[in-house]
């Protein structure tokens, strides 16, 4: 009986052993998750709509440089901010929206960059014109099984790791003064988009969204003695794409004695080139998201590849290419027999864009495995994009873009007289 007992003392005193560490965990999982979800709902959002002038010269390095004043990493750098006070990383939302046809460039942020932002499209866009707007989002209603509209949308993601480049503008020789090339021979990839999105008719919205927040340390990589090292930088990742390009020149000969290296082929050294490039200019975690929402009489599932395919462009098979991934679609009937899981799809879509979330998930008790896992991880998973992809896919096109449903100031501003009377 003694034995016994004494056994029983072991066991509990061992279970409390287990038992502790999880709950400390999850206790913690749950004061973050609170804490960082009353910072997110602390936040002041602000959708800024930007009209460019008639004639834009510039090619997209203008917008690369509004861009970086987005890379922004304040208010999480020590440990009191982000565990104590919540503090997030801050993050933004580019997008290309278009309302039965008339097309919007819109930038959504925080109020505390407001000005941070006007004062830098200004800079280079003088003539354009940044408003304050109403979220043209409110204006569609939540979906519904039996509701108004249909929708149907996707995220995009990369084919290849990271430091793999996509098309940018600098490969379509928009980083050229506009005097060494012809205007009309000009070509920017953005206007196929435009082209899309500005052909759609009554009652039917297409909305582009890539939200942005400045690169985290968050890659694993092989060290010198092989082993991972985890939470590098983007940039090292680059680097080892580089190294293993490298020592994949190497060749051995038949009693495997190394050879001289082989001269690398004229597409391999463009990859590396473009990475090299890519890599020494600021990186944005990202995430592509696109919906096309209508009426219900007004949906026409022909416009479905047109969604899959806007962004196409910036794709080849040496670099690297988007594809479409999460659709709001199965690829057989019986992955959703009786159509309920296609209708949370859509809904959460809707709803996911409208709400701008993609990074940070939220407190939600219903979730009880992230109590174990570090919290707010609900959103989807980022890559990187550097300044000027993001300036590839997301600028203000030139005169050669005429896609007519396309707002533009007409007038161009002037100055005040100097002898204005006071």
């Amino acid at each position: 009986m003694q034995d016994a007992v004494t056994s029983y003392g072991i066991l509990n005193q061992i279970g409390i052993f287990i038992v502790l560490p999880i709950l400390i965990i999850m206790a913690w999982n749950l004061w973050l998750s609170y804490i960082q979800t009353v910072f997110l709902k602390s936040l002041k959002w602000k959708l800024l709509e930007i009209k460019p002038p008639k004639d834009v010269w510039k090619s997209p390095a203008a917008m690369e440089l509004v861009l970086n004043s987005l890379y922004q990493t304040g208010g999480t750098g020590n440990w009191f901010d982000k565990h104590w006070k919540g503090n997030l990383r801050n993050y933004f939302s580019l997008e290309i929206v278009s309302t039965e046809g008339d097309i919007h460039f819109y930038i959504r942020t925080t109020e505390k960059f407001r000005k941070i932002i006007e004062s830098q499209i200004y800079a280079q866009y003088p003539q354009a014109e940044v408003t304050e707007v109403e979220d043209y989002t409110t204006r569609v209603p939540g979906f519904k099984k039996d509701g108004a509209i249909s929708l149907w949308g996707c995220n995009f993601v990369l084919t290849k790791d990271d430091p793999y480049p996509i098309k940018t503008y600098v490969d379509y020789g928009l980083d050229k003064a506009v005097g060494s090339l012809e205007e009309e021979q000009r070509i920017d990839p953005i206007t196929a988009m435009l082209e899309f999105i500005g052909s759609i008719g009554i009652g039917e919205h297409m909305w582009f969204q890539v939200n942005v927040r400045a690169a985290t340390d968050r890659f694993s990589i092989k060290g010198k003695d092989g082993k991972i090292e985890k939470n590098k930088k983007w940039t090292d990742q680059a680097k080892q794409v580089i190294k293993e390009f490298n020592e994949s020149l190497k060749e051995k000969d038949a009693e495997g004695k190394p050879m001289a290296p082989r001269r690398a082929t004229k597409g391999e050294l463009s990859v590396i080139e473009s990475i090299e490039r890519n890599a020494n200019k600021m990186g944005f975690d990202a995430g592509i998201r696109a919906v096309y929402v209508a009426n219900k009489d007004n949906f026409d599932p022909n416009r479905i590849g047109g969604v899959t395919g806007m962004i196409r462009q910036y794709n080849t098979a040496d670099f690297n290419a988007f594809k479409p991934s999460g659709t709001t679609s199965f690829d057989y009937p019986w992955q959703d027999p009786l159509g309920n899981r296609i209708i949370k799809k859509k809904k959460d879509t809707l709803d996911g864009y409208k709400a701008r979330k993609f990074f940070y998930g939220g407190f939600n008790f219903k979730k009880l495995k992230k109590y174990f896992t570090h919290p707010n991880k609900d959103g989807g998973k980022p890559f990187i994009l550097s300044t000027e992809e993001l300036a590839t896919i997301f600028h203000l096109p030139g005169r050669v873009s005429e896609t007519p449903t396309f707002a533009r100031i007409e007038a161009k501003k002037g100055e005040p007289p100097v002898n204005l009377p006071i």
